[in-house]
């Protein structure tokens, strides 16, 4: 009798452990999935700031030296009509460096559009510097 007891115990200990484990495993994956969907919205933001940068540096024909960066900020961006996301002003402040790498096989330029927001407490990209 002791021992058909201790059977019915060993396995209420492993029912229980699975799903413990399955409760754990769920509850992880949601709270991974909303913080990689909160990024994103971050993502999205810096997406845009890369385009709006790149049509600026077209339509002010910047003449940026080999090696050199020159840094604009979001709000010149959204001021100039290249950045149409009200949002990323509201929430952020940031700039983006376009930088002139250069090329040393050719004459060609290269040019970088590097985007840096920092969202309040929520999100700020890496590399990020107050200036």
């Amino acid at each position: 009798m002791k021992r058909e007891r201790e059977k019915h115990i060993t396995r209420l200990h492993i029912i229980l452990f699975f799903l413990v484990l399955t409760i754990g495993l769920v509850t992880f994956f949601i709270i991974k999935n909303k913080i990689d969907n909160s990024d994103q919205i971050y993502v999205e933001y810096e997406k845009e700031i890369v385009q709006a940068s790149k049509n600026y540096y077209q339509i002010n024909d910047l003449e940026i030296e080999e090696g050199f960066e020159k840094k604009v900020n979001i709000k010149k961006l959204y001021e100039s009509g290249l950045l149409y996301n009200e949002d990323i002003i509201k929430k952020c402040k940031g700039y983006s460096i376009i930088y002139n790498e250069g090329s040393f096989s050719s004459d060609e330029e290269v040019i970088t559009h590097t985007p840096f927001i920092k969202c309040g407490n929520k999100y700020k990209t890496r590399g990020y510097e107050q200036y």
